[in-house]
């Protein structure tokens, strides 16, 4: 039997076989000018084309297909970010975009409330797969010791509502550190704040990280709760992957209804309250401060939750068994 040609940018298919039918990947390029024409030409050789969090590369792919390759390869995306289009110009763009969507065969995302964003996207349901998230260095995560120093940490810088949050701490008896990168860097990912501003309250500590795993993970295992205040309206689950983190540690999660909370998290395992809501963001954040035993639960809850999604390997195992019982068929064909 011929072996499977896989072109992808991501591990998941390295070293395997599937039903005695050896794959054999090749990796993307890094997206230059000079790499998207060798992904091109990897393209007519490939049966399956996988693309982990690659926007540009799929769409080229996408445009390809349509024009020059037909059939072939079957086309995969996996945690490809939508975003609602606002303006003209966007909306315009939209048009383009769903085009070349259409030449996609499978999306896999890693939550479930999907529907607004296939409508808008026109995206045909039995074309999505859901795929559940992992906790990210699960390793150095139960590595990790934990404290309790006192004081909610917001974090992450994908579409943070950090306004809602400083007007909902804004004179309480207790400290609130935001651990983001700011200006460009933030905003490229949805999030606008300005540390030191009118609308900064006194009690919050705007702490420019330096990105790297383990200074996140000592901030995250000193605080007391996590909270991740998301701007309305947002498609895509902004803020999974730091709530399992901190859930694997034992915290417990303050966190806006989303997408990243729909269907996938509830009233035991994290504290949940509506988007854009200061004084409900307020109320929670009281008690969880000072409610030891309801803090407690939510985060022993929260953290059994995290742990039982596992690591990279589960998700690589997950991803690959749906991947390849879809595909096989498809290009058998």
């Amino acid at each position: 039997m011929a072996p499977l040609r896989i072109l992808t940018n991501a591990g998941w298919f390295d070293g395997r076989r599937h039903q005695g039918q050896a794959l054999l990947t090749e990796r993307l390029s890094d997206g230059s000018p000079a790499g998207l024409l060798g992904d091109l030409a990897a393209l007519r050789r490939a049966d399956l084309a996988v693309f982990n969090v690659a926007p540009r590369q799929l769409l080229l792919a996408a445009a390809a297909k349509r024009s020059l390759l037909g059939a072939r390869p079957y086309l995969v995306s996996v945690d490809l970010i939508l975003r609602r289009p606002t303006g003209l110009r966007q909306r315009v763009r939209l048009r383009g975009i769903r085009s070349l969507l259409r030449a996609v065969d499978l999306f896999i995302f890693y939550f479930k409330d999907t529907a607004e964003l296939c409508r808008l996207y026109e995206i045909p349901a039995e074309r999505v797969c859901y795929v559940p998230f992992k906790v990210n260095d699960l390793e150095a995560v139960r590595r990790t010791a934990t404290g309790d120093e006192g004081y909610f940490l917001a974090c992450g810088q994908s579409n943070r509502d950090y306004t809602t949050l400083c007007r909902a701490v804004e004179g309480l008896p207790h400290r609130t550190v935001i651990l983001a990168p700011f200006g460009r860097a933030a905003q490229r990912h949805g999030t606008t704040f300005v540390p030191g501003s009118a609308g900064c309250p006194a009690n919050v500590e705007p702490v420019c990280d330096d990105g790297s795993p383990a200074s996140w993970l000592r901030w995250l295992a000193a605080a007391r709760a996590v909270v991740l205040p998301i701007e309305p309206g947002m498609l895509s689950p902004s803020g999974i992957g730091t709530y399992l983190v901190a859930m694997a540690l034992g915290k417990c999660v303050v966190i806006t209804e989303s997408a990243a909370t729909r269907e996938l998290l509830d009233a035991q395992t994290a504290v949940i309250v509506p988007p854009a809501d200061p004084e409900a963001l307020r109320g929670a954040l009281l008690r969880v401060a000072e409610d030891d035993a309801f803090r407690r639960q939510i985060a022993a809850a929260g953290q059994r939750y995290a742990l039982a999604l596992g690591d990279e390997q589960r998700l690589a195992a997950d991803i690959y068994r749906e991947v390849l019982s879809r595909a096989i068929g498809a290009t058998r064909r």
